[in-house]
Protein backbone atom coordinates (compact mmCIF):
# COMPACT_ATOMS: atom_id res chain seq x y z
CA UNK A 1 0.00 0.00 0.00
CA UNK A 2 1.29 3.67 -0.90
CA UNK A 3 1.93 5.69 2.28
CA UNK A 4 1.19 9.42 2.29
CA UNK A 5 2.51 12.03 4.65
CA UNK A 6 0.12 14.73 5.14
CA UNK A 7 3.05 17.83 6.31
CA UNK A 8 1.50 20.09 9.19
CA UNK A 9 3.69 22.53 11.19
CA UNK A 10 3.68 22.14 14.88
CA UNK A 11 5.82 21.58 17.62
CA UNK A 12 6.17 18.78 20.31
CA UNK A 13 3.44 20.02 21.76
CA UNK A 14 1.26 20.72 19.34
CA UNK A 15 -2.41 18.53 18.96
CA UNK A 16 -2.54 19.20 14.97
CA UNK A 17 -3.58 16.42 12.78
CA UNK A 18 -4.37 16.50 9.54
CA UNK A 19 -7.29 13.99 9.99
CA UNK A 20 -9.03 16.79 12.57
CA UNK A 21 -8.08 19.68 10.90
CA UNK A 22 -10.83 21.89 8.94
CA UNK A 23 -8.28 22.58 6.55
CA UNK A 24 -7.43 19.05 5.62
CA UNK A 25 -9.94 16.60 7.00
CA UNK A 26 -11.45 16.21 4.07
CA UNK A 27 -8.03 15.55 1.66
CA UNK A 28 -7.01 13.31 4.25
CA UNK A 29 -10.21 11.33 4.68
CA UNK A 30 -10.88 10.80 0.88
CA UNK A 31 -6.79 9.50 0.52
CA UNK A 32 -7.54 7.19 3.06
CA UNK A 33 -10.46 6.02 1.29
CA UNK A 34 -9.03 5.73 -1.98
CA UNK A 35 -6.62 2.98 -0.60
CA UNK A 36 -3.44 5.20 0.34
CA UNK A 37 -2.08 4.86 3.76
CA UNK A 38 -1.92 8.44 5.18
CA UNK A 39 -0.19 9.82 8.17
CA UNK A 40 -0.22 13.18 9.83
CA UNK A 41 3.12 14.56 10.18
CA UNK A 42 4.47 17.77 12.39
CA UNK A 43 7.25 20.00 11.13
CA UNK A 44 9.28 21.77 13.61
CA UNK A 45 12.57 23.58 12.46
CA UNK A 46 14.01 22.20 15.57
CA UNK A 47 13.31 18.93 14.60
CA UNK A 48 14.23 19.11 10.82
CA UNK A 49 16.72 16.13 10.75
CA UNK A 50 14.54 13.91 12.34
CA UNK A 51 12.14 14.60 10.22
CA UNK A 52 14.15 14.21 7.28
CA UNK A 53 14.56 10.61 8.17
CA UNK A 54 11.26 9.84 8.55
CA UNK A 55 9.96 10.82 5.68
CA UNK A 56 12.08 8.55 3.68
CA UNK A 57 9.83 5.60 4.35
CA UNK A 58 6.83 8.10 2.51
CA UNK A 59 5.63 6.98 -0.85
CA UNK A 60 4.65 10.62 -0.91
CA UNK A 61 4.90 13.79 1.24
CA UNK A 62 2.24 16.68 0.75
CA UNK A 63 3.46 19.76 2.47
CA UNK A 64 0.96 22.60 4.18
CA UNK A 65 3.71 24.40 6.27
CA UNK A 66 3.72 28.01 5.13
CA UNK A 67 6.58 30.30 3.80
CA UNK A 68 7.96 31.84 7.19
CA UNK A 69 7.61 28.48 8.79
CA UNK A 70 9.22 26.44 6.07
CA UNK A 71 12.54 28.60 5.54
CA UNK A 72 13.37 28.57 9.40
CA UNK A 73 17.00 26.77 10.07
CA UNK A 74 17.26 25.01 12.94
CA UNK A 75 20.39 23.72 15.11
CA UNK A 76 21.45 21.32 12.56
CA UNK A 77 21.04 24.09 9.33
CA UNK A 78 18.12 22.21 7.74
CA UNK A 79 14.53 23.93 6.66
CA UNK A 80 11.71 22.17 5.36
CA UNK A 81 12.49 23.00 1.96
CA UNK A 82 16.19 21.13 2.86
CA UNK A 83 14.30 18.53 3.71
CA UNK A 84 11.63 17.75 0.59
CA UNK A 85 14.64 18.40 -1.53
CA UNK A 86 16.56 15.63 -0.48
CA UNK A 87 14.17 13.13 0.16
CA UNK A 88 12.29 13.71 -3.53
CA UNK A 89 16.18 13.05 -4.71
CA UNK A 90 15.64 9.46 -3.39
CA UNK A 91 12.69 8.63 -4.87
CA UNK A 92 9.56 10.59 -2.72
CA UNK A 93 7.14 12.50 -4.38
CA UNK A 94 6.63 15.88 -2.86
CA UNK A 95 3.37 17.71 -3.89
CA UNK A 96 6.16 20.78 -4.33
CA UNK A 97 9.29 20.82 -5.02
CA UNK A 98 11.59 23.38 -4.03
CA UNK A 99 13.03 24.44 -7.10
CA UNK A 100 9.29 25.46 -8.53
CA UNK A 101 8.87 27.37 -5.42
CA UNK A 102 12.12 29.45 -6.24
CA UNK A 103 10.44 29.65 -9.94
CA UNK A 104 7.30 30.69 -9.43
CA UNK A 105 6.07 30.59 -6.23
CA UNK A 106 8.11 33.95 -4.82
CA UNK A 107 6.87 37.87 -5.82
CA UNK A 108 9.87 37.88 -8.52
CA UNK A 109 7.56 36.26 -10.83
CA UNK A 110 5.38 39.00 -10.89
CA UNK A 111 8.79 40.73 -12.31
CA UNK A 112 9.35 37.59 -14.83
CA UNK A 113 5.87 37.45 -15.93
CA UNK A 114 5.30 40.75 -16.63
CA UNK A 115 4.59 40.80 -20.57
CA UNK A 116 2.09 38.53 -19.63
CA UNK A 117 -1.23 39.44 -20.57
CA UNK A 118 -1.84 39.46 -16.72
CA UNK A 119 1.21 41.47 -16.28
CA UNK A 120 2.19 45.35 -15.96
CA UNK A 121 4.69 48.22 -14.96
CA UNK A 122 6.43 46.09 -12.53
CA UNK A 123 10.30 46.43 -11.50
CA UNK A 124 12.55 44.26 -9.46
CA UNK A 125 15.50 45.71 -7.32
CA UNK A 126 18.13 42.99 -6.82
CA UNK A 127 19.94 44.59 -4.45
CA UNK A 128 19.70 47.79 -2.16
CA UNK A 129 21.38 50.40 -3.90
CA UNK A 130 19.60 49.92 -7.06
CA UNK A 131 16.53 50.47 -5.40
CA UNK A 132 18.41 53.24 -3.28
CA UNK A 133 18.19 54.93 -6.80
CA UNK A 134 15.65 54.35 -8.64
CA UNK A 135 12.60 53.29 -6.64
CA UNK A 136 11.69 57.37 -5.79
CA UNK A 137 12.04 57.98 -9.25
CA UNK A 138 8.67 55.70 -9.91
CA UNK A 139 6.34 57.88 -7.79
CA UNK A 140 5.58 61.30 -9.46
CA UNK A 141 2.59 63.64 -7.18
CA UNK A 142 -0.31 60.90 -8.10
CA UNK A 143 1.27 57.91 -8.95
CA UNK A 144 0.79 54.71 -5.97
CA UNK A 145 2.96 51.54 -5.99
CA UNK A 146 2.99 48.50 -4.28
CA UNK A 147 6.56 47.12 -2.53
CA UNK A 148 6.62 43.60 -2.26
CA UNK A 149 9.38 41.49 -0.37
CA UNK A 150 10.78 38.37 -1.79
CA UNK A 151 8.84 35.70 -0.03
CA UNK A 152 5.94 36.28 2.50
CA UNK A 153 2.64 35.64 3.30
CA UNK A 154 -0.68 36.75 4.49
CA UNK A 155 0.10 40.69 3.86
CA UNK A 156 3.73 40.28 5.51
CA UNK A 157 6.38 42.56 3.40
CA UNK A 158 3.21 44.19 1.16
CA UNK A 159 3.57 48.42 1.34
CA UNK A 160 1.27 50.36 -0.34
CA UNK A 161 3.58 53.51 -1.29
CA UNK A 162 2.73 57.34 -2.48
CA UNK A 163 4.42 60.91 -1.89
CA UNK A 164 2.61 62.46 0.19
CA UNK A 165 4.19 65.52 0.32
CA UNK A 166 5.82 65.89 -3.72
CA UNK A 167 7.88 69.03 -2.75
CA UNK A 168 9.64 67.40 0.09
CA UNK A 169 9.95 63.95 -0.75
CA UNK A 170 7.38 63.03 2.16
CA UNK A 171 6.41 59.36 1.77
CA UNK A 172 3.80 57.50 2.87
CA UNK A 173 3.95 54.15 3.49
CA UNK A 174 1.11 51.45 4.58
CA UNK A 175 1.96 47.86 5.69
CA UNK A 176 -0.75 45.36 4.08
CA UNK A 177 -0.36 43.16 7.62
CA UNK A 178 -1.82 46.05 9.61
CA UNK A 179 -3.55 47.94 6.77
CA UNK A 180 -5.17 50.59 8.93
CA UNK A 181 -1.90 52.66 10.20
CA UNK A 182 -0.14 54.84 7.81
CA UNK A 183 3.79 55.58 8.27
CA UNK A 184 5.62 58.68 7.10
CA UNK A 185 9.46 59.20 6.47
CA UNK A 186 11.52 61.21 4.89
CA UNK A 187 13.44 59.90 1.91
CA UNK A 188 16.39 59.02 3.54
CA UNK A 189 14.43 57.64 6.20
CA UNK A 190 12.18 55.35 4.06
CA UNK A 191 15.04 53.88 1.78
CA UNK A 192 16.65 52.90 5.85
CA UNK A 193 13.57 51.46 6.65
CA UNK A 194 13.65 49.13 3.24
CA UNK A 195 16.67 48.53 3.32
CA UNK A 196 16.15 44.98 5.86
CA UNK A 197 14.56 43.45 2.96
CA UNK A 198 17.58 43.10 1.24
CA UNK A 199 19.48 41.02 3.83
CA UNK A 200 20.13 37.52 3.17
CA UNK A 201 19.80 37.72 -0.55
CA UNK A 202 16.54 39.34 -0.35
CA UNK A 203 14.75 41.28 -3.34
CA UNK A 204 11.95 43.75 -3.67
CA UNK A 205 9.25 44.27 -6.48
CA UNK A 206 7.83 47.40 -7.42
CA UNK A 207 4.20 46.96 -8.64
CA UNK A 208 1.66 49.61 -9.98
CA UNK A 209 -1.10 50.26 -8.11
CA UNK A 210 -3.99 48.18 -8.90
CA UNK A 211 -6.97 50.29 -8.95
CA UNK A 212 -9.39 46.59 -9.69
CA UNK A 213 -8.68 46.18 -5.99
CA UNK A 214 -12.05 47.79 -5.16
CA UNK A 215 -13.88 44.59 -7.31
CA UNK A 216 -12.06 41.97 -5.22
CA UNK A 217 -9.77 39.32 -6.02
CA UNK A 218 -10.14 35.93 -7.78
CA UNK A 219 -8.03 33.10 -6.47
CA UNK A 220 -7.25 30.16 -9.39
CA UNK A 221 -6.95 26.62 -8.06
CA UNK A 222 -5.09 24.48 -10.44
CA UNK A 223 -3.66 20.72 -10.17
CA UNK A 224 -0.58 20.65 -12.32
CA UNK A 225 -1.95 22.04 -15.67
CA UNK A 226 -5.85 22.10 -14.81
CA UNK A 227 -8.39 24.22 -13.02
CA UNK A 228 -9.73 22.58 -9.48
CA UNK A 229 -11.66 25.07 -8.43
CA UNK A 230 -11.97 29.40 -7.38
CA UNK A 231 -12.19 31.06 -4.57
CA UNK A 232 -13.23 34.90 -4.38
CA UNK A 233 -12.96 37.98 -2.19
CA UNK A 234 -14.47 40.80 -1.84
CA UNK A 235 -12.30 42.80 0.33
CA UNK A 236 -8.45 42.43 0.53
CA UNK A 237 -5.71 43.72 2.74
CA UNK A 238 -4.86 47.63 1.33
CA UNK A 239 -8.19 48.12 -0.07
CA UNK A 240 -9.56 51.81 -0.01
CA UNK A 241 -13.35 52.24 0.77
CA UNK A 242 -13.32 54.77 -2.56
CA UNK A 243 -11.95 54.30 -5.58
CA UNK A 244 -9.12 56.93 -4.55
CA UNK A 245 -5.94 54.70 -3.90
CA UNK A 246 -4.76 57.15 -0.98
CA UNK A 247 -7.68 56.98 0.93
CA UNK A 248 -6.98 54.85 4.12
CA UNK A 249 -10.17 54.10 5.26
CA UNK A 250 -10.09 50.61 4.67
CA UNK A 251 -12.30 47.85 4.23
CA UNK A 252 -12.27 45.32 6.67
CA UNK A 253 -10.94 41.72 4.59
CA UNK A 254 -13.72 39.86 3.81
CA UNK A 255 -14.00 35.98 3.90
CA UNK A 256 -13.66 34.12 0.96
CA UNK A 257 -15.88 32.15 -1.39
CA UNK A 258 -15.39 29.04 -3.21
CA UNK A 259 -16.29 27.16 -6.32
CA UNK A 260 -15.90 24.57 -8.33
CA UNK A 261 -14.12 24.58 -11.25
CA UNK A 262 -17.34 24.61 -12.83
CA UNK A 263 -18.63 27.62 -11.91
CA UNK A 264 -19.94 29.60 -15.03
CA UNK A 265 -18.91 32.93 -13.16
CA UNK A 266 -15.02 32.01 -14.41
CA UNK A 267 -15.12 29.70 -17.31
CA UNK A 268 -13.31 32.90 -19.39
CA UNK A 269 -10.52 32.81 -16.80
CA UNK A 270 -10.56 28.43 -16.68
CA UNK A 271 -10.27 28.71 -20.59
CA UNK A 272 -7.21 31.54 -20.83
CA UNK A 273 -5.59 29.96 -17.99
CA UNK A 274 -5.23 26.28 -18.98
CA UNK A 275 -4.91 26.95 -22.90
CA UNK A 276 -2.66 29.54 -22.49
CA UNK A 277 -1.35 31.46 -19.48
CA UNK A 278 0.19 28.37 -17.38
CA UNK A 279 1.62 27.30 -20.65
CA UNK A 280 3.67 30.63 -20.71
CA UNK A 281 3.98 30.49 -17.26
CA UNK A 282 6.20 27.11 -17.95
CA UNK A 283 7.91 28.09 -21.17
CA UNK A 284 9.19 31.23 -19.18
CA UNK A 285 10.54 29.57 -16.47
CA UNK A 286 11.21 25.83 -17.95
CA UNK A 287 8.91 23.90 -15.61
CA UNK A 288 7.27 20.51 -17.12
CA UNK A 289 4.04 19.23 -16.78
CA UNK A 290 5.23 16.56 -14.35
CA UNK A 291 7.37 19.42 -11.91
CA UNK A 292 3.99 21.62 -11.69
CA UNK A 293 2.90 21.19 -7.93
CA UNK A 294 0.02 19.24 -7.06
CA UNK A 295 -2.09 21.80 -5.96
CA UNK A 296 -1.00 25.52 -6.16
CA UNK A 297 -3.01 29.04 -6.92
CA UNK A 298 -3.02 32.08 -8.80
CA UNK A 299 -4.71 35.37 -7.72
CA UNK A 300 -6.23 37.80 -9.69
CA UNK A 301 -7.48 41.02 -9.14
CA UNK A 302 -10.64 42.24 -11.22
CA UNK A 303 -9.94 45.41 -13.20
CA UNK A 304 -13.09 45.38 -14.73
CA UNK A 305 -15.73 43.00 -14.06
CA UNK A 306 -17.47 43.57 -17.51
CA UNK A 307 -14.85 43.58 -19.53
CA UNK A 308 -14.92 40.49 -22.04
CA UNK A 309 -11.31 40.64 -22.59
CA UNK A 310 -9.27 38.63 -20.06
CA UNK A 311 -6.20 40.92 -20.35
CA UNK A 312 -8.31 43.80 -20.04
CA UNK A 313 -10.12 42.02 -16.75
CA UNK A 314 -7.43 40.83 -14.67
CA UNK A 315 -4.07 41.32 -13.42
CA UNK A 316 -2.17 38.97 -11.49
CA UNK A 317 -1.45 40.37 -7.60
CA UNK A 318 1.09 36.66 -6.93
CA UNK A 319 1.00 32.49 -7.15
CA UNK A 320 1.04 30.69 -4.07
CA UNK A 321 2.87 27.08 -4.35
CA UNK A 322 4.17 26.05 -1.13
CA UNK A 323 1.41 26.44 1.05
CA UNK A 324 -2.23 26.40 -0.36
CA UNK A 325 -5.01 26.47 2.00
CA UNK A 326 -7.67 26.26 2.65
CA UNK A 327 -9.08 25.41 -0.74
CA UNK A 328 -12.47 24.08 -2.21
CA UNK A 329 -13.78 20.89 -2.00
CA UNK A 330 -13.61 20.39 -5.78
CA UNK A 331 -9.87 20.09 -5.05
CA UNK A 332 -9.88 17.16 -3.17
CA UNK A 333 -11.19 14.62 -6.11
CA UNK A 334 -8.14 16.17 -8.37
CA UNK A 335 -5.75 15.94 -5.71
CA UNK A 336 -6.47 12.52 -5.78
CA UNK A 337 -7.10 11.56 -9.10
CA UNK A 338 -2.84 13.42 -9.80
CA UNK A 339 -1.75 11.22 -7.28
CA UNK A 340 -2.94 7.88 -8.20
CA UNK A 341 -1.37 9.02 -11.97
CA UNK A 342 1.83 10.37 -10.57
CA UNK A 343 2.35 7.37 -7.88
CA UNK A 344 1.40 4.73 -10.52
Amino acid sequence: MKSIALILYGDSNSTRNAFTDDNFKGLAESLSDSGFNVESVLYHYSKAKQLESELQRFTAALSWVNPKERIERGTDNLNLDDILLSISKKGVYVSTYPEIILKIGTKKVLYSTRNMDWGGDTALYADYEDFEKRFINSLDNSSVRILKQYRGESGRGIFKVHLKDFENKTVSVVHAASSHEERLFSKDEFHSEFKQYFENDGLLVNQKWADGIVNGMVRCYLTGTKVSGFGYQESVALCPQSNDPKDLNIRPTSRRFYFSENCGLFQDLRIIMETKWIPQLQEIHSISDELLPLLWDIDLFINDVNATNTKEKYTLCEINVSCVSPFPPSCVNRIVLELKTKLN
